[in-house]
């Protein structure tokens, strides 16, 4: 299981760079071919399956306290959805999902430092592209997007492990 997740965590790693090359042309075929409301509709739909599938984890779990941070967590990332451009709810899905599996697969200290550097150097890399830019408000988007996933990423870690210390001390 370990190894598949550190396989998923260097995908989603090298499609960060991928994005940043490719992303104007594939950004511009698939609203060729897909409306926004679609597409929206489509990004909806995954966030809304992450949050319940976190759920539906928590349930067979039981409920902790740290479940609870849940509640404000959707609540800001719908927020934040509502509110962007399409273009930019990207980000919340590519970054969202590097911070989770790098909380997943990597030490907390080296994730948190890949997850600050990564959106930087992205930008950075965008900056010296000739059909991008370089934007902080994009780097901001994307730490708080990598943030978002590594605290969920977190919570799940602390309500396994919290699980796995209760049934060691009913077992003793």
């Amino acid at each position: 299981m370990k190894k598949n997740m550190i396989f998923v965590w260097l995908v989603s790693l090298c499609s960060i760079p991928l994005f940043s090359f490719y992303g104007r042309e594939l950004q511009h075929y698939i609203m060729g071919h897909y409306s926004t409301d679609s597409l929206v509709m489509g990004l909806g739909v995954l966030l809304v399956g992450v949050v319940f599938s976190y759920l539906v984890a928590l349930s067979r779990a039981g409920v902790s306290t740290d479940a609870f941070h849940l509640i404000w967590i959707a609540a800001l990332a719908l927020l934040f959805y509502i509110h962007l451009p399409f273009v930019e709810k990207i980000h919340i899905a590519i970054f969202g999902l590097f911070g989770f599996l790098s909380q997943k697969v990597l030490e907390q200290k080296f994730a948190t430092l890949v997850c600050v550097l990564l959106p930087g150097l992205d930008e950075l890399f965008q900056y010296f592209l000739a059909s991008r830019v370089g934007d902080w408000r994009d780097v901001w988007l994307n730490l708080f997007s990598a943030a978002l996933g590594m605290f969920l990423a977190y919570l799940l870690t602390t309500e396994n492990n919290s699980d796995t210390q209760y049934q060691e001390s009913s077992d003793e």
